[in-house]
């Protein structure tokens, strides 16, 4: 089977891109001519690599089928309904070597001695599912691409056979479109929530540099990975956020700080650049955290001499900027390394985390819904219409409808002893 892979470039003008090729080979044609229609609006570079993923699935389905797209189309022929329900059954699943990124991280000599006996006994390796609105997505941007590409190659049939061409594939794709699964807002039992008052306190004190729970050794990291969890507690940004703050940021004499939005920026050398998904916006911090942070800046990253020359705040102990892998692994060793924390710590808790702080704040100080929503969208980078608000303030907003409920129900007990 042919590997299909998407893979990241970056050009010399920062700009970030992807294209789908197989290793060593030249790019996919028709599918960077498609991809480039999202350059062109303005796309995130995350929302094209994700696009690209999802006709990687599509390219090694089809190469798995036998089938060669441009073949077919210039047939004037489309994919059967066979086809098309295969493809709809393949997007169900996690494909962990679409990307080439996940690709290179998965290499390793080392296969667990139990997952090659159940490779045995089944025959085929484990499948597992991806979320519903990843699914969703997939097969909508996979019918958007077969649609532009019997267009592009019905151009160069003749006119009757283009007539047909079109003809069939608007009525195959109708069809595959009815395996878009609807995505549901309503189960939110298992929704993402942020940390407890409890759960927050043992989290700094784990990750406090003297503390000895913390699970890293090297007094740089230690100092680095406490900063981190710090600053996303105390402000509630983004990890690309977070990652993509630069010293210039920082106000040299107030306690204040810029998130700026920089995409495809020369000055960063990361492929995958992590990138502010908001509005520009000014946070001030406690002049406490401000020393910390410039404490940080001018004696412990400033011994990492290649860092001296990176403008990023964030870096590895080998002076580069810190990847968002890297935050990613640091949580998943806090998660290993303290089982009274939750399991489901991310840097992303962090961002619920202040949005429920916040809430309980606003209610100490009596303010009102709308003073305390376009505060909140003030901070957090949104407009001032957004109700993101709801998704950020599921527990502070699911314990005060027990509070509530609960006073409803103390008016029936008063009435049962009366009943008595």
């Amino acid at each position: 089977m042919t590997q299909y892979v998407a893979k990241r470039i970056r050009f010399r003008n920062g700009e970030r891109y992807s294209v789908l090729q197989v290793p060593y080979g030249l790019p996919v044609h028709e599918v960077t001519v498609y991809l480039d229609k999202f350059r062109k609006r303005g796309r995130a570079a995350n929302t094209v690599h994700f696009v690209c993923c999802s006709l990687a699935l599509l390219y090694r389905e089809l190469d798995v089928a036998k089938v060669n797209l441009l073949d077919r189309l210039a047939e004037g022929r489309f994919l059967s309904v066979a086809e098309l329900n295969r493809l709809a059954s393949a997007a169900q699943y996690r494909v962990q070597d679409l990307d080439a990124d996940a690709q290179d991280e998965s290499k390793s000599n080392v296969i667990h001695i139990a997952r090659m006996g159940l490779r045995r006994k089944s025959g085929v390796s484990e499948r597992q599912p991806v979320d519903v609105g990843t699914q969703a997505s997939r097969l909508r941007y996979i019918a958007d691409f077969l649609a532009f590409i019997s267009d592009y190659v019905g151009s160069t049939l003749p006119k009757e056979a283009k007539r047909e061409l079109k003809a069939e594939s608007e009525q195959a794709l109708t069809a595959f479109r009815e395996h878009v699964p609807p995505v549901s807002r309503r189960a939110k039992l298992n929704s993402r929530v942020g940390l407890s008052q409890e759960e927050e306190d043992r989290l700094v004190s784990v990750v406090h540099p003297d503390s000895p729970d913390n699970p890293w050794d090297r007094g740089f990291v230690r100092q680095r990975n406490w900063l981190i969890v710090v600053l996303l507690l105390a402000t509630g940004m983004r990890r690309g956020e977070l990652l993509g703050l630069q010293i210039g940021d920082l106000h040299p004499s107030q306690p204040k700080l810029l998130i700026i939005r920089r995409a495809d920026a020369v000055e960063d050398p990361r492929r995958i650049q992590p990138n502010t998904k908001t509005y520009d916006r000014e946070i001030e911090l406690t002049p406490a955290i401000m020393r910390k942070l410039w404490s940080y800046i001018n004696k412990v990253r400033r011994k990492i001499k290649a860092a001296r020359a990176i403008p990023q705040v964030i870096v590895s102990d080998e002076g580069a900027p810190l990847s968002q892998a890297s935050i990613d692994k640091i949580f998943a060793q806090l998660r290993e390394a303290c089982p009274g924390l939750p399991v489901t710590l991310t840097s992303h808790v962090m961002r619920h985390t202040w949005n429920e702080r916040f809430s309980e704040q606003a209610e100490t100080m009596g303010l009102t819904d709308a003073v305390e929503e376009k505060a909140r969208n003030s901070q957090q980078g949104w407009s001032d219409n957004s109700k993101m608000a709801a998704i950020y303030t599921r527990r502070h907003t699911a314990k005060k409808g027990r509070e509530i409920s609960l006073k409803l129900q103390e008016r029936l007990d008063d009435k049962l002893d009366r009943d008595k």
